[in-house]
């Protein structure tokens, strides 16, 4: 039964991670950390505080009765133990490890999507502090302790309303009660900052964000459909210019605008393709830097506080590669790079 418990204890792991992968719960991954945490930890206990007494018991009088020490393969067979339970009772320290550093920590994350370009490419594997805005329990993502607050301009790490089991990456736009005007035509956006989470209604603060000459780079080309093979059709060159606002970055804009305004949820209001949205408090609104192919609270509304997972603050490794192919070598000018 000893050599079964390893195999029977994978299978049980699959099943489960089968089980809450078809549920879309959206911390799987901490649920099955915790539970292998939890399992290893018990048989840890175990071993360490009763087999493994009770075997040097067992050695020490087998010792006694024969007059000589016993040879190390002689004590192996005394109250043998299982090698399975035996590995996963090894692996608590190191699950227990993992499990405080990725739940309270840094977690690492990979970029998959073009949505954040060029701040974030294709190929990033970032760091995400758990830790920026609070330190929250693993599953549930209640806030236990508070360290900090989200800012408008922060490059976040959250679970979006429409996918709770997928992370997605943006940048903040807009906190609880701040407006949100978006000009789909001049590309523009104006904040107008709430009080303590309301709608600001006299002697308004307003921030409308200015933006450099916009430059076609090559390097970045817009997807716009797929080829009958899988493989992307790309247009043409992307616009790069800098938006200063709440923080000065880089963003991308299709070479013509693009409207949009008829799939935008939750606005305010919508005229002459100007939207506004007013942030509910507690909540935030999000865009990506890439502004054409970003899917953000324009089209699925805003991300509660609850959802947030933590700050992306650096890149430690970026792969040259593309969406869906293999990479071709190393962007070494990214790694170790701060997230701006």
């Amino acid at each position: 039964m000893s050599k079964l418990f390893l195999p029977i204890l994978l299978a049980v792991g699959f099943g489960v991670w089968k089980l809450l992968d078809h549920l879309q719960l959206p911390n799987t991954f901490s649920i099955l950390l915790i539970l292998f945490t939890a399992l290893s930890g018990v048989l840890w206990c175990y071993h360490r505080f009763a087999v493994l007494p009770k075997r040097q018991r067992q050695i020490t009088r087998a010792e006694q009765r024969s007059g000589q020490e016993l040879s190390e393969e002689e004590k192996r067979q005394i109250e043998p133990i299982g090698e399975g339970e035996e590995f996963i009772a090894s692996l608590f320290p190191v699950l227990a490890f993992v499990l405080i550093l990725r739940s309270f920590v840094f977690e690492p994350f990979q970029i998959p999507s073009q949505s954040m370009e060029p701040t974030l490419r294709v190929g990033d594997f970032i760091v995400v502090e758990k830790y920026a805005y609070g330190i929250k329990d693993p599953v549930f993502q209640n806030t236990l302790v508070e360290t900090g607050k989200v800012q408008r301009g922060d490059v976040v790490v959250f679970k979006a309303p429409p996918a709770p089991s997928i992370d997605y990456i943006k940048r903040v736009v807009g906190i609880g009660g701040d407006r949100v005007i978006y000009n789909e035509i001049e590309r523009k956006l104006t904040i107008v900052y709430g009080n303590q989470g309301q709608p600001c209604s006299e002697n308004c603060t307003s921030k409308e964000f200015s933006y450099s000459e916009a430059q076609v780079n090559d390097e970045f080309r817009a997807i716009i459909g797929k080829n009958p093979d899988g493989s992307f059709i790309y247009g043409p060159s992307m616009l790069e210019l800098t938006e200063t606002g709440d923080v000065s970055h880089k963003i991308h804009w299709f070479p013509e605008p693009i409207s949009e305004g008829y799939r935008y949820k939750d606005y305010e209001k919508q005229e002459y393709y100007v939207t506004e949205w007013v942030v509910p408090a507690g909540q935030y609104f999000m865009m990506g830097d890439n502004r054409n192919m970003s899917e953000d609270s324009r089209f699925w509304g805003f991300v509660p506080e609850k959802n947030i997972v933590g700050k992306a603050t650096y890149i430690w490794l970026s792969l040259d590669k593309k969406p869906n192919e293999w990479p071709t070598g190393i962007r070494t000018e990214r790694v170790f790079t701060k997230i701006q």
